[in-house]
């Protein structure tokens, strides 16, 4: 018999909890909707009746002044209508004075006792409701781009309300200086030039700031040395994880430290780069931290380059998703260099070695010692291409990074005389199955012809003694990405980019040149909140890999040609 009595109180105490839990976005409603009231009536003619009644009691110059500070109160309503719906405690605080406040100027302004009324009603509504809102305030935390829309359209149709109202006033400089007993247009226009003057300054701190990017700074040694550790220990980790040592990203741990996320802050977007490392059990959790935090800086957390494994933790999070390009990963087992199609794979290998190269691949540490011809080797190949160093997505030559793993080299000995003419660093990856990515590629501008070629062969066939399954060239961008009358937009403009833009980037070119080792393509993903635009998130990922606007456009390039 008291069986389906708990089960109704459960019941009940999960739809209270659900109620609860629109507390704050009912109140945000609200808020917005009688701040956008405060602001019309600030911008419209008062009525005559009341404000003749009230300046024969009140100051005309305290009338003016309620009425200038009505509409900033309105448009602070507004303003923070987003923190109530971010649940935000400062927002709270501050709404329940603005209330106050309004209630008082809305009188004083005109004997405006129904709005007065309704903003009193709400402030008495909101004060039991504290719990509700239980974030951490920041001070001037960017809108975003929804609600700055909604914002900057209200204060707009209020200027044209006013405008209409007041068409048949004579806008001249006199106004700027009567008061509003005199000519209550003045009100309006003060007003109107206060409420555009706020609304330019809020757009421009939302549009140009990285809300929580002063805080969340690349991470220091001490972090990278729990990063590391945490990937000697971990059950699963992609040959991507080793980027978190280069120090140009962040790191997010879980509660245990076991468990890591490395990641950047451009703009509104918090960026990850690649997939948790550390303990599988604790990937979900941690994806769901990342989210929240940046969700709680008024963010929106993407997630690049994820491998189909991820997929269901990404969907779980409700993330929109597209194919950004397939990664060239070869089957170590079925690797040979026998057979007709493989003619190519073998000649690079008898010209290099009859060239006098030679392959060896030194242990972790090995870097350092080599420092000297391992720099002449990079600063050649970058003066060749004229390019500047990446980041984020990519290694970069950095000896210390270098250090951590094994380090594939080409030799060329000439004359009796040896030399390092090409290298690579090689990212082991943990887990099942035993997975090592090819990082960092440099060769000489002299090197014998086909000398990456040679590396790569001689780097898979090293794999595979060393008990490697597979063997990851690396991504082909936008690849694998079909343009189909139903395919997303997203997909079709990729497509066409991959297919045309050999100027900008040689996307066809890289993917051809990765095929002859016969690899099996992986598709590879970028997700993000659907109010977050998949292309600028794409565009924020190429923006932190090439070092910015300067590097994306080549301008270093023209520079460095100079």
């Amino acid at each position: 018999m008291n069986a389906p009595k708990v089960k109704t109180r459960g019941v009940a105490m999960r739809l209270a909890a659900l109620a609860a839990e629109a507390t704050p976005q009912a109140f945000a409603v609200a808020v917005f909707a009688v701040g956008a009231v405060m602001i019309v009536s600030a911008v419209t003619p008062a009525f005559g009746d009341r404000l003749r009644a009230l300046a024969g009691s009140v100051s005309p110059l305290l009338i003016d002044l309620s009425h200038f500070a009505a509409s900033v109160v309105g448009f602070l309503l507004l303003l923070l209508s987003a923190g109530l719906w971010r649940r935000r405690r400062g927002a709270y605080w501050a709404t329940l004075a603005m209330l106050f406040a309004g209630a008082a100027f809305s009188l004083l302004k005109g004997l405006d006792w129904e709005e007065a009324g309704l903003l009193a009603l709400i402030a008495a509504l909101l004060i039991p409701c504290r719990s509700a809102f239980n974030r951490r305030s920041r001070l001037l935390e960017p809108l975003r781009p929804g609600w700055l829309f909604l914002l900057v359209c209200s204060v707009a149709a209020a200027l044209w309300l006013g405008f209409f109202a007041w068409r048949d006033v004579d806008y001249t400089d006199e106004l700027w200086w009567s008061l509003l007993t005199d000519r209550e247009a003045s009100g309006f226009i003060r007003a109107a030039a206060v409420l555009s003057i706020l609304a330019l300054a809020v757009a421009a701190v939302s549009l140009l700031s990285a809300p929580g990017s002063g805080r969340h700074r690349p991470a220091g040694p001490a972090e990278r040395e729990r990063a590391l550790a945490a990937l000697a220990g971990a059950d699963r980790a992609t040959p991507e994880a080793w980027l978190a040592a280069l120090g140009d990203k962040a790191l997010l741990f879980s509660p245990s430290g076991r468990t890591f996320l490395a990641y950047r802050v451009r703009g509104r977007r918090w960026i990850a780069m690649g997939e948790p490392t550390g303990l599988k059990s604790e990937r979900r959790d941690l994806l769901w931290a990342f989210a929240e935090m940046a969700d709680s800086w008024g963010g929106a957390a993407v997630f690049y380059s994820v491998s189909e494994d991820l997929l269901g933790d990404i969907a779980t999070l409700g993330l929109a998703v597209r194919k950004v390009g397939e990664t060239a990963v070869v089957p170590i087992a079925g690797f040979t260099l026998e057979g007709k199609g493989r003619q190519n794979l073998r000649t690079a290998i008898n010209r290099a070695e009859r060239e006098g190269a030679s392959f060896e691949v030194l242990p972790p540490g090995s870097a350092s010692e080599l420092a000297n011809e391992l720099r002449a080797v990079s600063d050649a190949w970058l003066e060749d291409h004229n390019g500047d160093e990446k980041a984020f997505s990519m290694g970069r030559f950095d000896l210390d990074y270098l250090d951590l793993t094994p380090l594939a080299v080409v030799r060329e000995t000439v004359e009796g005389r040896s030399r390092i003419v090409a290298f690579a660093n090689l990212l082991p990856g943990v887990g099942d199955p035993r997975e090592i990515a090819v990082d960092l590629m440099r060769h000489s501008p002299d090197a014998p012809h086909g000398v990456m070629d040679y590396l790569f062969i001689r780097s898979i066939q090293w794999a595979e003694t060393q008990g490697f399954t597979d063997f990851d060239l690396g991504m082909a961008p936008l690849a694998g990405l079909e343009d189909r009358r139903l395919a997303p937009v997203f997909a079709r403009v990729g497509a066409l980019v991959f297919e045309e833009g050999g100027a900008l980037y040689g996307f066809q070119g890289l993917r051809t040149y990765k095929a002859k080792f016969f690899p099996e393509w992986r598709s590879r993903f970028i997700a993000a909140p659907a109010s977050s635009p998949l292309p600028l998130a794409l565009l924020d990922v190429a923006l932190l890999t090439s070092g910015g606007w300067p590097g994306l456009l080549g301008l270093n390039k023209r520079r460095r040609a100079g």
